[in-house]
């Protein structure tokens, strides 16, 4: 009996450290999104892959509020898959963010005003909020902080927020 009291304190500590963590991540997406529409307003629109990387931001954090939400209300099922999708979202937000990078990397390429632009210009979302999804910029006029061109941040963040999604992924069931 004192192996289940302690099994169960422990999945309650795991469960109570998974929340705090996904609600950390909800946390630091949202500050992220701020932080790309202050730049935005600083005079720097984003470009196609900037777009993305917002579009992997806002998937992560929509994900981790779910899933902190299911594990405040007992459903580990629930949360280990938004978890799961959650993690997704934000390797494909790291995807787009190592391209970014690769393109500050070789200053001759660029992804310009491409037939990309033009996709995410068309999509539905775009049309319902312009100021955080239109893509009027060029992927080579990167704004930098700190000396470090803002896609090597991008990266930085989706590195770390999605790590910190990675213990949602393996918390217990609820008894």
């Amino acid at each position: 009996m004192n192996k289940t009291h302690t099994s169960s304190a422990n999945d309650s500590g795991l469960r109570s450290r998974t929340t705090w963590l996904a609600l950390f991540v909800v946390l630091g997406a949202a500050e992220t999104l701020a932080a790309a529409l202050w730049v935005q307003h600083l005079g720097n629109p984003p470009c196609p892959l900037c777009i993305l990387q917002r579009m992997g931001y806002l998937a992560v954090l929509a994900f981790a509020l779910i899933t902190s939400a299911a594990r405040l209300g007992k459903m580990p099922g629930i949360g280990r898959g938004t978890a799961a999708l959650g993690v997704l979202s934000g390797l494909l937000g790291l995807a787009a963010a190592a391209k970014h990078v690769w393109l500050v990397w070789h200053p001759g390429q660029t992804c310009g005003l491409d037939p990309l632009a033009v996709t995410i210009n068309h999509w539905p979302i775009t049309h319902w909020a312009p100021w955080m999804f239109r893509a009027d910029g060029f992927c080579a006029d990167v704004p930098y902080v700190f000396g470090i061109a803002l896609p090597f941040w991008s990266a930085l963040g989706f590195i770390v927020l999605t790590a910190l999604l990675l213990p949602a992924l393996r918390a217990p069931a609820s008894h």
